[in-house]
């Protein structure tokens, strides 16, 4: 198993104990609420942003059809991880509206939304911990193809094919 998967079964381990723990602190306080409101409508943008910029055809690396159309799996498959921890945070937006909903009006017996709402906000967030990595990583491999780009443009009788392979 990848690193990316045990960090996830870390991630879900955390949550529920989080879940377990905090739920009642969080049912009791209407500020942290609000705040995790603010975080997760934050992040929804910043990350809706993201998918736009990665998933824009101008990011697929230069050369022939073939690692064009690699890259374009690769960038597919990120935007679909993408993709679903936007659908967390909008879980979790909504389990906050309904949390916020129930307090006001008083409604008791539903504890359930409260700690599925601790667990989602977790989970959702922990999730988004890599994210700055993962887009530095891609950014990083641009960058590299970039480079390599221009040195074959700068020493065309060069026998670098690279452009023509992907490494």
């Amino acid at each position: 198993m990848a690193g990316r998967g045990y960090y996830i079964i870390v991630s879900l381990a955390v949550a529920i104990l989080v879940a377990y723990a905090a739920s009642d602190a969080l049912r009791a306080s209407d500020s942290a609420r609000g705040a995790m409101i603010d975080i997760f409508s934050i992040l929804a943008g910043v990350l809706v942003a993201v998918i736009s910029i990665v998933g824009d055809p101008s990011m697929l690396l230069p050369g022939n059809w073939r690692v064009g159309a690699e890259h374009a799996q690769e960038m597919q498959r990120k935007i679909s991880n993408f993709s679903h921890l936007f659908f967390s945070y909008m879980v979790s937006l909504i389990l906050i509206v309904i949390a916020n909903t129930m307090v006001d009006n008083k409604v008791s017996g539903f504890n359930f939304v409260f700690y599925a709402l601790t667990f989602f906000s977790t989970f959702s967030f922990m999730l988004s911990v890599p994210l700055p990595y993962s887009l530095m990583a891609i950014q990083s491999e641009r960058m590299k193809e970039e480079v390599k780009s221009r040195k074959r443009r700068a020493t065309p009788d060069s026998a670098d094919d690279s452009g023509s392979q992907r490494h």
